[in-house]
């Protein structure tokens, strides 16, 4: 009897295309928890409790958040590497997380190929501005300044992407630009704005009132894409070719958490982003939706975590 009922309900889940679980009861059949390595009001988090309702409505369960912070979100992402791979436990991984992390914390057990990817969710939009002491009005200007003379940009922290992204400028500029590292971004945001430091690179989303209202100039959108939310700013590697270092995440699984799961939750991120008013809200935020498969979440993170490490080595760059 109970062979003939386990067969029923694999023959059920086959013709709807649902994957099994462990136990062998349909996925998912109780709350889904995703992790963030980064608090309240960061991209990642704003745009995962954005996307929360609509997964909840595409997988039928409740999807809890828990913001973990500490160590540039190794935290939160070694809790994730550890789980059970069942579907039930996820990252919102930053490309922080997958492609710098790893070189900069090597004894923290978390390394690319301990997750498996699910689906790339948006950019985050990070952007290089100019406060009331910079040199020029665009990015070129401040470049050739600091060809003239030293030139310093505020970052949230050494090994963050921000810092990278300014390192390749330097390097390409052959200019004098001097890294100030800040423990996190406000306190970098108010030497900014106050004019203790030329210029900054901050993360679109906590900074836009700042852009909107005029205290902050956006010279230059990271990364190869213009954000939809300023579309007359260039990228960064418009201007410098070769700085092609941006902000963005992805959901990601436990490695060996099973395909058939991994597609299921892929499909709802898809759904869960697809509505127009999600569209628009994702917009106004700086964070314009990612679109592609585990394949390219994977190519995303090797390029970066390649890339990363070639800086990180030869500059010696260490996390403050």
């Amino acid at each position: 009897m109970q062979r003939r009922t386990f067969m029923a309900g694999l023959a059920a889940t086959a013709a709807t295309g649902l994957p099994l679980g462990a136990s062998g009861e349909t996925f998912p059949t109780q709350s889904i928890k995703i992790y963030g390595g980064f608090g309240p009001g960061s991209s990642s988090d704003v745009v995962t409790r954005l996307m929360a309702p609509q997964l909840h409505q595409a997988l039928g369960q409740p999807i809890v958040i828990d913001n973990i912070q500490g160590a540039a979100g190794n935290i939160a992402a070694a809790m994730v590497a550890k789980a059970r791979p069942d579907g039930y436990t996820l990252l919102s991984a930053t490309n922080s997380m997958l492609g710098t992390n790893p070189h900069l914390f090597p004894n923290s057990g978390v390394q690319l190929d301990s997750f498996v990817p699910i689906a790339p969710v948006t950019n985050i939009g990070l952007v290089v501005v100019a406060g009331p002491a910079a040199p020029a009005q665009t990015l070129e200007g401040v470049l050739e300044a600091s060809r003239r003379g030293r030139v310093t940009y505020g970052t949230p922290g050494a090994g963050t992407p921000m810092h990278l992204i300014g390192e390749m400028l330097r390097e390409r500029s052959k200019g004098d630009l001097s890294h100030i590292p800040y423990k996190g971004g406000s306190a970098m945001v108010t030497d900014l704005t106050s004019g203790q430091v030329a210029i900054g690179i901050v993360a679109y989303t906590p900074a836009s009132g700042l852009i909107k209202a005029g205290q902050l100039k956006p010279l230059a959108v990271c990364g190869t894409s213009r954000l939809a939310a300023l579309p007359n700013v260039p990228a960064v590697a418009e201007v410098v070719p070769g700085v092609t270092i941006g902000g963005w995440f992805a959901l990601m699984a436990p490695a060996g958490t099973p395909d058939a799961i991994c597609r299921q939750i892929a499909s709802a991120v898809d759904k869960a982003l697809a509505p127009p008013h999600i569209q628009a809200q994702l917009i106004e935020m700086g964070c314009d939706r990612l679109k592609g498969g585990p394949d390219a979440v994977r190519q995303l993170a090797k390029a970066e975590y390649d890339l990363s490490g070639d800086l990180i080595r030869r500059l010696n760059i260490r996390p403050v």
